[in-house]
């Protein structure tokens, strides 16, 4: 691992897949421009795989009622969470395949079932169905733009490097919720499901 100062991290975080604050793989094909290869998809679809599975572990014996649940009023339930992430599974396949959400939704949102077994259900799908799409791309792909969220211009590479930090930050806050409503109410037990 190379260790990179703090401004070069910052000068080249845009088109490097950051492992760890400041650290990052060095790669037998260096990631230049907006080139990618199939060897960083790969890894950060391992990167991927990882944070899916470990959500799953803070969400093990959730209740429909702490799904529900909110810190606040104007903060998101573990359920919003947990279907947006769903969400972005299902546009970002859509988004390299240029049909169905990808052309319909210009705002982030959540999918909503009426169960957490339910979301699990679809987002299981969802993740087979990108696993599959992005297995299947041709490297002349990577580079290929698509319009993120409605919003900005970004090469398809730059969505792979999004879900694996978008699927981590939101792990944590589902963290965060189930941990806060364990010590509220006093009817979980935080180490069940989140050993930290």
């Amino acid at each position: 691992m190379k260790t990179l100062s703090r401004r070069t991290f910052l000068s080249q975080s845009a088109n490097a897949p950051a492992i760890l604050p400041f650290l990052m793989p060095e790669f037998s094909s260096a990631v230049q421009g907006d080139e990618f290869s199939l060897n960083e998809v790969r890894l950060l679809q391992d990167m991927t795989d990882y944070q899916y599975k470990s959500l799953w572990g803070n969400l093990k014996g959730i209740t429909e009622k702490e799904a529900d649940w909110k810190p606040n009023p104007e903060s998101n339930s573990v359920r919003w969470v947990v279907g947006h992430l769903c969400w972005f599974e299902e546009w970002m396949a859509d988004a390299i395949e240029n049909k169905g959400r990808y052309l319909t939704d210009k705002k982030p949102m959540s999918v909503q079932e009426p169960t957490m077994e339910a979301i699990r259900t679809r987002f299981d799908a969802a993740r087979t169905r990108s696993t599959a799409v992005v297995k299947a791309l041709a490297p002349e792909i990577l580079s290929k733009k698509v319009v993120f969220v409605g919003r900005v211009e970004v090469p398809i590479s730059n969505l792979f490097q999004t879900q694996v930090t978008h699927m981590s930050g939101h792990r944590y806050q589902v963290r965060y919720i189930r941990g806060t409503y364990s010590r509220v109410f006093k009817i979980t037990n935080k180490a069940d499901f989140d050993p930290w």
